[in-house]
């Protein structure tokens, strides 16, 4: 486990010397200079309601938000009204992806679900954003092992996933996970390949990986130009157990990650993700997991090519 004094505000603020608004260079001008544009979003700020939790992450300086639509979040689709839609949207921030959690094996019952979730979810979309709905991004759901045997099957529903979302006007970009039946970029090509449908897109998730000891360079030349944008966190084993952790507390060199992003002259949205091991430790605070994230980003964002 994660020692507690990493995720309490007290201990994560200790050792910010300067204020948010010192950094060498602010979110901003990374668009301008490197084509990368920070933002998180609500997934890690399940204790705040949804207008706070974006002006807060407006405020420590990122460029944009993602709502988390998974139920029992303040931002899940039923839980805004059409008031709550126009403010979001009438704020102008930008909300690049929704975040929902599926599972390509579920029952029958559960897959009908799913692809009404869907739709659900890109309404929302297009209110909140109507020029540039986000795209709304889920995991895949089974087991390593199942691999082998259950590859058709989960090409046939996210074929069914895909259409769903063609229909509805938006993007549907899933990621590779190291206790998903997808855990290698290969896995998830292969996919992305047999579905081959133009609604359909990768999330680069290098986390997951680093924890395979899979090669940082080698899976972003795979995966990256499949990509419709990036999610980033640390990670290590502990106990031989995978741990997920805040951006630079762990074994993760973004100073090298974000250069090879430039050499590979990748350009997009990099989400911040707070993985729910954090988030359900005692303590944790989702505004201090925000500021220190944001900041090591910054700092990693800023060194010379």
């Amino acid at each position: 486990m994660v020692p507690k004094a990493k995720v309490t505000r007290r201990n994560l603020l200790a050792g910010l010397a300067a204020p948010l608004s010192a950094l060498a260079m602010p979110a901003a001008a990374f668009a301008e200079t490197h084509g990368l544009r920070l933002y998180i979003g609500t997934y890690g700020m399940q204790s705040l309601p949804v207008e706070r939790a974006l002006a807060e992450i407006r405020r420590i300086g990122y460029e944009g938000a993602e709502l988390c639509v998974m139920p029992q979040w303040p931002s899940e689709a039923v839980n805004l009204d059409s008031g709550a839609r126009h403010r979001i949207r009438d704020a102008r921030f930008p909300i690049p992806t929704l975040i929902d959690s599926f599972n390509l094996l579920a029952s029958p019952e559960a897959h009908r679900l799913t692809l009404d979730r869907i739709k659900v979810n890109a309404s929302l979309a297009h209110d909140v954003s109507p020029g540039k709905p986000p795209m709304l991004q889920t995991v895949l759901g089974g087991r390593p092992p199942e691999w082998p045997e259950v590859k058709d099957r989960m090409a046939a529903r996210l074929e069914d996933w895909a259409r769903a979302a063609a229909a509805s006007r938006i993007t549907l970009a899933v990621k590779g996970h190291i206790s998903s039946a997808v855990d290698t970029p290969e896995k998830l090509l292969w996919l992305l390949n047999k579905v081959n449908h133009p609604a359909l897109t990768a999330i680069y998730d290098y986390s997951h990986f680093s924890l395979m000891d899979l090669d940082m360079e080698k899976t972003m030349e795979q995966l990256l130009p499949r990509s419709g944008f990036i999610t980033v966190k640390d990670a290590r084993r502990v106990g031989g157990q995978p741990s997920f952790l805040l951006p630079g507390e762990g074994t993760i060199d973004y100073v090298r990650y974000f250069r090879k992003v430039r050499q590979l002259k990748w350009r997009g949205w990099v989400l911040v993700e707070v993985s729910r091991q954090l988030q359900t430790l005692p303590g944790y605070d989702p505004l201090a997991a925000a500021e220190k994230s944001y900041r090591h980003l910054a700092a990693c964002l800023n060194q010379p090519s």
